[in-house]
């Protein structure tokens, strides 16, 4: 068994998910790194598994790879997510399908099969990623927003079910942080208000009390602390991180 503190992270190969698998390595934790793609993911600080999260079979597979080869899981965190931005009435059933599967069948799948370990050594932290957008309404984003709402939801309920096994479940709200996904959504919306693309960046900058967007490490740090024995009296709640845009 690992003497070291064991985090998988999922979605770890760039943005929010990438800074917070770089930040527990720094920290001494053995990180295993989950994502589609390698991207960014520093093999030598961490170890990388390609895994479709929405696929039972892979989750599995991956996570009895990891319990035999570290005996334990301390941390998980899911943050793997897609974007879709389209107004409703042209969204897909495939689309919508895909965007439930990751968003939320993501994690179903990574606490159903990781929660039996954690149990075992009743022991565990598990961070949800979720979003400003399971809080505030966004034009096109519907689906998308239903499925981090239904994050918040879940956190709560698996908090009160995974108590009795000294288990904490906490999810985290990220406003808008600098990430390939937030310059994908500023796009579709500068193309939406016939804006140029650093007009629409700029406006989303004045979104902010604080007059800017996050960056991933900003975001890593928070999700680092809800896993520390610092917020060991801290389950079944959401973490706002969002520059103060929904303070409005």
């Amino acid at each position: 068994m690992s003497m070291k503190k064991v985090v998988i992270v999922t979605g770890a190969a760039r943005g929010i998910g990438n800074a917070t698998a770089r930040l527990f390595a720094e920290e001494g934790y053995s990180v295993v790194a989950l994502d589609v793609i390698e991207g960014e993911v520093d093999k030598s600080i961490m170890d990388f598994v390609k895994c479709d999260v929405s696929r039972e079979e892979e989750v599995m597979k991956t996570v009895n790879y990891i319990a035999n080869k570290y005996g334990k899981i301390d941390v998980l965190v899911n943050n793997a997510g897609v974007l879709l931005v389209k107004p409703i009435e042209e969204i897909t059933w495939n689309e919508f399908i895909n965007v439930v599967s990751v968003n939320l069948g993501g994690i179903f799948l990574m606490i159903k099969h990781v929660a039996p370990i954690m149990k075992r050594n009743r022991n565990g932290v598990i961070v949800n990623v979720a979003s400003i957008s399971g809080h505030v309404g966004q034009v096109w984003h519907s689906i998308y927003s239903a499925t981090k709402g239904a994050i918040i939801a879940l956190t709560r309920a698996l908090a009160w079910e995974l108590a009795p096994y000294n288990i904490r479940v906490v999810s985290i709200s990220p406003g808008n942080v600098d990430t390939e996904m937030m310059r994908k959504d500023i796009n579709v919306e500068a193309q939406r208000l016939g804006l140029s693309y650093d007009e629409a960046r700029r406006r989303r900058d004045q979104d902010q009390a604080l007059g800017r967007v996050a960056n991933p490490r900003e975001i890593a740090e928070v999700i680092y602390f809800l896993a520390s024995e610092k917020a060991s009296f801290i389950t079944g709640t959401d973490i706002l991180v969002d520059g103060g845009l929904t303070a409005r």
